[in-house]
């Protein structure tokens, strides 16, 4: 026990460099000035959209996964290609272009049973009872369920503008 009080003691009479206490104090005032002049801003929610209308006839749960800017441009129209839905995920899309604004939107069987289906999606932007329309209808092909479907199917909807001057923008979306 002694001999930790007389480490303690010659820990506590080791002199410092006055150069070691400039430094910690320089430290300690810069920090105090950057800590003081960083302003934290909170960025206001947009309304980019607002709702999404499901007319559904129980044969898919639609999930709305909202807006995103197309990365590469795709020419290809798939959007209205037919197939049966088995266990893997399609993903379908109208021709992107690069830099657009689109929306995507998730198509899972609810309780898959042989039958077929189609599904239309609208978009439209601005107040009111419709908005305007931003694209016309995109229409699929023809989706054919049966009773092991477990797959989705993914649509890459673009919105034919690269800015949304007039929000909300809201979802139609029909499968019959």
């Amino acid at each position: 026990m002694s001999n930790l009080r007389i480490r303690l003691s010659q820990l506590t009479n080791k002199k410092v460099p006055a150069l070691a206490l400039v430094v910690v104090a320089m430290l300690g005032m810069v920090v105090g000035v950057l800590a003081a002049n960083i302003t934290v801003t909170q960025v206001t929610s947009t309304t980019g959209e607002i709702g999404t209308y499901h007319n559904n006839i129980g044969g898919f749960t639609v999930t709305d996964t909202g807006l995103a800017v197309v990365s590469n441009t795709n020419a290809t129209d798939g959007s209205a290609q037919s197939f049966t839905i088995l266990g893997t995920g399609v993903s379908l899309n109208n021709p992107l272009t690069a830099g657009h604004w689109m929306d995507i939107v998730t198509f899972t069987p609810a309780s898959p049973t042989t039958t077929s289906h189609i599904a239309k999606l609208t978009f439209r932007s601005g107040s009111g009872p419709d908005g305007t329309a931003l694209i016309p209808t995109v229409t699929s092909g023809t989706w054919t369920t049966n009773g092991g479907s477990t797959g989705t199917v993914t649509f890459y909807v673009d919105l034919g503008t690269t800015s949304i001057t007039t929000a909300p923008i809201t979802a139609y979306i029909t499968v019959t």
